[in-house]
């Protein structure tokens, strides 16, 4: 912020960063706010800074302010919204008619602009020369300035946990990706289907057959066999992998009876696809992917 002597824009219409605000209806800080973040730029390309004070509030307390031209308000304006943009372009043309009809804001004494009332600015209001200011306004200046940076300094804090915040969300924005990639086909199949399955069906998926299938999970310590029938180990109880199916054998002259059969579930069928995975055994149309040439 330069803190020159108004005097030197007294010949162009002003206006403040107070002003501003209550015509937009926003917070003075958040107006003081949009002017630093731009000041940069206009800097750069206008190679002068914006003009810039302090004032007392209504508390006597001294308080940064701009004073802008119609060309730097209206860039700073390019930042809020639509309505707040014609808010402002239409007090400019206001301005405008009233300095064509010689209709101009008075300046008072000390060629400051009196309010829209006509009244002169109270000595409270008015703005500070720095050139003209006793030793205690210097301390309330150096007082307002560290309190300043301190807000600053807060408002830079706050911005870079913003950040920290949307550095976590993404990166478990990519964590959720990444487990959307290693989603495979074959998983997706499996999430199409909803019935139990027989161990052949599965072992078809490999290319193996049923006894082979069943011999490569018994060295798994996946299941062993209990007279007829494959039951798994206590690690894998009770975990819905798998389920009884009773399967009807017939005989000729007399009643049929029936034999049970442990088939798997989809969620089994999740389970084994994993643990074969962990040992380098894939399904036929993974290895038919990986065997694709990549482009």
């Amino acid at each position: 912020m330069n803190n020159n002597n108004f005097s030197a824009i007294t010949d162009q219409q002003t206006i403040t960063s107070i002003e501003i605000a209550e015509i937009t209806g926003k917070e003075h800080y958040n107006v003081l706010k949009a002017i630093r973040k731009m000041e940069p730029a206009w800097e750069k390309i206008a190679a002068v800074k914006f003009n810039g004070s302090l004032i007392k509030d209504k508390s006597g307390k001294l308080i940064p302010m701009y004073i802008l031209t119609k060309t730097e308000c209206l860039f700073v304006a390019t930042k809020f919204n639509d309505e707040a943009r014609a808010k402002l372009v239409l007090r400019w043309e206001q301005l405008e008619k009233e300095r064509l009809s010689g209709n101009n804001r008075p300046l008072s004494d000390n060629n400051r602009p009196l309010s829209d009332s006509n009244r002169p600015l109270s000595d409270s209001n008015l703005p500070v020369d720095p050139r003209n200011m006793s030793r205690l306004q210097i301390l309330q200046m150096a007082l307002a300035a560290e309190e300043e940076k301190e807000r600053l300094r807060a408002e830079k804090e706050e911005l870079e946990a913003d950040k920290y915040g949307l550095m976590i969300e993404n990166g478990q924005k990519d964590e959720q990706i990444r487990m959307l990639e290693e989603r495979t086909a074959y998983m997706n199949v499996i999430d199409c289907q909803r019935d139990t399955v027989i161990v052949s069906q599965i072992a078809q998926d490999y290319g193996m057959s049923a006894v082979a299938f069943n011999d490569l999970l018994k060295g798994l310590r996946v299941q062993r066999k209990m007279g007829e029938q494959w039951i798994l180990y206590a690690d894998y109880l009770n975990k819905g992998y798998v389920a009884n199916r009773m399967i009807p054998i017939h005989h000729a002259g007399r009643a049929d009876t029936y034999k049970p059969m442990t088939v798997w579930t989809q969620s089994g069928r999740r389970f084994l696809y994993e643990k074969l995975k962990k040992h380098g055994v894939l399904p036929l149309v993974e290895r038919n992917m990986l065997a694709l040439p990549h482009s």
